[in-house]
């Protein structure tokens, strides 16, 4: 049997380096992040418009919350269930089912009474009126 020198080397920790690396990229891209639901917030002066593609989903598996300066949009999409789904074979299963939530920081104070939300075609629509404090105000500038 060889005597071997003891270096201070903790094989343990060797191994537990491997696991925390990072793997090989396979691509020469990165994968966004996915989120869900897809979110678009447009200023429109005195307020603001928050779209989310939220298709699938009834109203009343859905709930918006508004909490300071930011907005939550929650909900779950249910799979349809049929009495013979056993008996079903799929070539594809893409669509996704289950619970989701986004939350997005608005970045102005809004009217917490002067909220609209409104759903039509996998689209639902929150309109956000402005605090009149917090609107912008343009200023005019003099010449001297």
């Amino acid at each position: 049997m060889a005597i071997v020198r003891y270096t201070g080397r903790d094989p343990f920790k060797e191994i537990s380096k491997l696991f925390d690396r990072k793997p090989a990229r396979l691509f020469d891209f990165e994968m966004p992040e996915m989120r869900f639901p897809a979110l678009d917030v447009q200023d429109k002066g005195d307020s603001l418009v928050v779209k989310a593609e939220i298709a699938g989903v009834k109203p009343e598996d859905m709930e918006v919350e508004l909490n300071g300066d930011q907005l939550l949009v929650r909900g779950e999409k249910k799979e349809e269930k049929e009495e013979k789904d056993e008996e079903k074979k799929y070539y594809y299963k893409e669509r996704s089912f289950g619970s989701f939530s986004r939350t997005v920081n608005l970045g102005v104070e809004v009217d917490p009474e002067d909220i609209d939300a409104q759903y039509s075609d996998g689209i639902l629509t929150v309109t956000l009126k402005k605090q009149a404090s917090k609107k912008a105000k343009k200023i005019d500038i003099k010449a001297g």
